[in-house]
């Protein structure tokens, strides 16, 4: 597979469409695959966690999930040509999930929004099984969290507690669980349930999601701050390294 490295990470210069076209070859595969997403907001921050880079880097599938890093891969070596985004590849996991009558799990978000994310995903993908789930609130231990998984034997497991908690929590412990997939999700259970609206398909076309979900939720405004301070961070880092 082709990588990118951006600002020290490895990215894969993969399509969704690659993704769900090797989903029959890798499921007779034994596992385990990680999808993971690699922003521009993880590309700013990653380095502080070096767990986090060491997990990136070994995942079996580092998805460009911003727009941001399609940019700087187009001022650097331009093998990225898409973006990927993370609830899009987590609908085609559903997706061959419902067909293959794969069991899933849930970990993350608050509870109310979890409750409701199961109930819509049962009704749209009847043909899967929502093994278990465990909001992002819960009391459990790791350990305890961990059995859990394994008790409910799922195939897939979707973590959505944000960054940089769910990839701190899955460098640690997905070898711990007895499935075959695993995907940061960040906010998409929250789409999932209903409670948050995605962007309109207008802002998706011009790769403008991340601008309209950061004014739409206060919280997420300083995303707009982050993204020109990622180019300018990989700017850097790209003009050091490539003279090494």
């Amino acid at each position: 597979m082709t990588i990118e490295y951006i600002n020290g990470l490895e990215v894969d210069a993969i399509t969704l469409s690659d993704i769900v076209q090797s989903l029959p070859e890798l499921d007779k595969q034994s596992g385990p695959f990680t999808f993971i997403s690699v922003n521009p907001q993880i590309g700013l921050h990653a380095e502080e966690y070096p767990e986090i880079v060491a997990f990136i880097n070994q995942a079996t599938h580092r998805i460009p999930d911003g727009i941001g890093i399609v940019k700087v891969s187009q001022q650097q070596e331009k093998k990225i040509k898409e973006r990927v985004a993370g609830i899009e590849l987590m609908y085609e996991l559903l997706k061959f999930a419902d067909e293959h009558h794969k069991r899933i799990f849930l970990y993350g978000a608050k509870p109310e929004v979890l409750s409701a994310a199961v109930a819509n995903i049962e009704t749209t993908y009847p043909g899967l099984t929502v093994a278990g789930s465990i909001d992002g609130y819960s009391k459990l231990s790791e350990t305890e969290i961990v059995e859990k998984m394994n008790q409910a034997q799922a195939d897939m497991i979707f973590v959505a507690l944000g960054f940089p908690r769910q990839e701190l929590w899955l460098s640690k412990y997905y070898q711990a669980v007895n499935a075959k997939y695993f995907q940061d999700v960040g906010g998409a259970f929250d789409v999932i349930s209903g409670m948050v609206k995605r962007s309109p398909n207008i802002f998706i076309k011009l790769n403008l999601e991340w601008l309209y979900r950061s004014l739409s939720n206060p919280k997420r405004l300083y995303r707009i701050v982050e993204l020109p301070l990622f180019v300018m961070k990989a700017k850097k880092w790209y003009r050091v390294n490539k003279r090494q």
